[in-house]
């Protein structure tokens, strides 16, 4: 398990707004991605389903009280804490890929909450880089804008496919292909998956 900043001071330093942004994406645009949920305190605690919480951490029990690994992907909670005026984010609880799947959104964003180091206003999944410090503290960077930014460039590039598609339909097109032996340029290739996120890796590279 990984623990927070400074033990002598408190948990708790956090806003009902926390900003995790990135340089491309604000936390707020991606968190429609994997789901919101509304703000909890100890007093909204469902009691009903307070054995189905449990459940959830015997089953992932495994993941839950192993020691994070350091700059390893997790599924789960963070949130910000202060010291020295320097601000940090700091993971909170995490939860296994296969448990995420396996159970709905709103029992594993509570789950997360219920069993997290502190209680986080406005909780929202996010999908986090483990950064461990000299002093064994978690740190995290939010990932989660990338879900927004692929999604945002497929939405495109499934439009364009459709696009050429129905035109290799067409009797004209088709006769083209006859005659040369592939469909005319503008619809020859179907864009895929595959190198639609280039314009990112071309821009690092020239920076």
């Amino acid at each position: 398990m990984c623990f927070n900043i400074n033990d002598n001071n408190d948990y708790i330093n956090d806003s009902s707004s926390t900003d995790y942004n990135s340089p491309t994406e604000s936390h707020d645009d991606t968190s429609i991605i994997i789901g919101d949920s509304d703000s909890d305190s100890d007093s909204d605690i469902d009691f009903g389903f307070e054995f189905e919480y449990d459940s959830i951490n015997v089953e992932d029990s495994l993941h839950f009280y192993n020691e994070k690994i350091n700059k390893q992907y997790y599924i789960g909670l963070c949130h910000t804490y202060v010291i020295d005026n320097v601000s940090y984010i700091l993971l909170s609880t995490s939860v296994s890929a296969p448990i995420f799947f396996k159970h709905s959104y709103d029992n594993i964003n509570k789950y997360l909450y219920y069993y997290g180091l502190v209680r986080i206003p406005n909780h929202q999944v996010q999908i986090m880089q483990v950064h461990i410090l000299e002093d064994e503290t978690c740190t995290v960077i939010v990932k989660t804008y990338w879900l927004r930014i692929i999604q945002r460039h497929w939405k495109k590039i499934y439009k364009q496919r459709i696009h050429n598609i129905r035109n290799r339909r067409l009797p004209q097109n088709i006769f083209y292909k006859e005659n040369h032996g592939e469909y005319p340029p503008t619809i020859l290739k179907l864009p895929s998956l595959r190198g639609m996120l280039s314009i990112y890796h071309n821009t690092n590279e020239q920076s």
